[in-house]
């Protein structure tokens, strides 16, 4: 399967980039086989994304001062990245973050799960080094930061050799706060209890939905949000009926009227700018539904505007406002989430660069010989005899073993892409005809 990965530029270890030996990936499956402390990487490159709520409802108050809460969580290609290695040396954990004022010591939530990990797992004597690239604001309602801590976990678990079940993480990222559970979900689910009772879609909504996250330079904290809540004017709507609604009528055909989040009201009373924002993107022609993520101040519009740039000229150049184009994502059993802006990788070791799989339209003529470079070195770090320079002859099967179906496999999509490749671009060296044409 790795060889098979390397021929047709499959990358990514189950959805992160890895420094290990082979740094190839997206093909080991937990429900194939274990990881074990032999095979386990010894770095991860993460991505964390974020989240939208495609309705929230507040139930009731709780006797503990809590909320009892019902919502359909949707994960989006938005998010920070989470670098994660082995502290061999150390004897704690050390965490850096590129955004100024986010908290680098125990009080992270990054440091947190690493640390309910090693409590969990038995395994106290081991330590990491965490580098978290982060893009998503604060305050946002988008869960940011308790991606951050599932994304840890997820990782921790990799670097560790698996020692716990996908149930296990589940059951213990409860203990870090109310909606890590969702991220450790294929990516759409409905969530009770604070947030943290998880319910899986599965499968999860369609990927690829366009939305646009608007992010207003304000920020309010979750206490303040809750603390101006009117409970006479909560939805009366049941939560499981509008699960059901979406699941069944998909996100852009639900009616308006079931987008609801019972925490616009007391965010909009608090920040009157943040109402006056969604109004204004109601009136975008394109976009099917406008609402604010959890608590705020993320306001997410389902669609795409008719006029892109008029769109962004009029928003993401406003002073105060960010805009972030994404769409939903979901991840494959076994696997992490993929950041869709990243296209799936190989690691030119001799560059020490990370190189496309595949070549695609906007590439120069360089970029696409380094692509088609990199595959080759991929198969030939698996010891397969690939021609450095396409000839006119066959890849043939020299062993008859017992793998020689696979190899036979194998060698007839090689000799196919290969082909392929001269047909559409010539020989290596040859000039590149611009890659829309042969595209099409």
């Amino acid at each position: 399967a790795l060889l098979f990965a390397a021929a047709c530029g499959v990358a990514s270890v189950d959805g992160f980039v890895s420094s290990s030996t082979s740094r190839l990936g997206n093909i080991q499956k937990s429900n194939l086989h274990a990881t074990t402390a032999e095979s386990a990487p010894d770095s991860l490159a993460l991505f964390s994304p974020c989240k939208i709520n495609l309705f929230l409802r507040i139930i009731r108050k709780r006797p503990d001062g809590f909320h009892d809460l019902a919502s359909l969580f949707q994960a989006v290609g938005f998010g920070d990245t989470l670098t994660l290695s082995l502290n061999n040396y150390g004897e704690s954990d050390e965490f850096t973050c590129n955004m100024e004022g986010v908290p680098t010591d125990s009080s992270n939530l990054v440091i947190r799960a690493l640390e309910l990990m090693r409590e969990k797992t038995g395994k106290t004597s081991v330590y990491f080094n965490a580098d978290l690239f982060k893009r998503c604001p604060a305050q946002a309602g988008l869960g940011g930061g308790s991606a951050n801590a599932a994304t840890a976990m997820w990782g921790a678990n990799e670097l560790m050799g698996r020692p716990a079940t996908l149930e296990q993480l589940i059951e213990w990222s409860g203990a870090l706060g109310s909606d890590i559970t969702f991220f450790l979900s294929r990516g759409t689910a409905y969530c009770t209890g604070r947030g943290e009772i998880m319910t899986p879609i599965d499968p999860p909504l369609p990927s690829g939905a366009k939305l646009s996250i608007v992010k207003p330079n304000l920020g309010l904290s979750t206490p303040k949000v809750f603390k101006a809540l009117d409970y006479d004017q909560l939805s009366t709507e049941d939560p499981q009926m509008l699960c059901d609604l979406f699941l069944k009528e998909g996100v852009v055909n639900t009616d308006d009227k079931y987008y609801i989040n019972d925490l616009e009201q007391p965010a909009f009373d608090c920040l009157p700018e943040l109402k006056a924002l969604k109004d204004e993107l109601l009136e975008v022609e394109g976009f099917d539904h406008v609402m604010m993520s959890g608590s705020g101040t993320s306001i997410f519009c389902i669609g795409e505007p008719t006029d892109k740039d008029a769109y962004m000229k009029e928003f993401d150049e406003r002073d105060g406002v960010s805009v972030f184009n994404a769409a939903f994502i979901s991840r494959e059993e076994g696997s992490w989430f993929q950041d869709p802006s990243q296209p799936l990788a190989v690691v030119d070791e001799s560059e020490e660069e990370v190189v496309a799989p595949i070549i695609e339209e906007g590439m120069t003529a360089e970029e696409a010989e380094r692509v088609r470079e990199s595959r080759l070195k991929a198969a030939e770090a698996m010891k397969e005899s690939i021609p450095a320079e396409p000839d006119n002859s066959e890849i043939v099967v020299e062993d008859e073993g017992s793998s020689s179906n696979f190899s036979k496999g194998l060698r007839s999509i090689l000799n196919g892409q290969r082909k392929f490749e001269e047909s559409r671009f010539g020989e290596k060296g040859a000039s590149y005809p611009t890659p829309s044409k042969w595209l099409e």
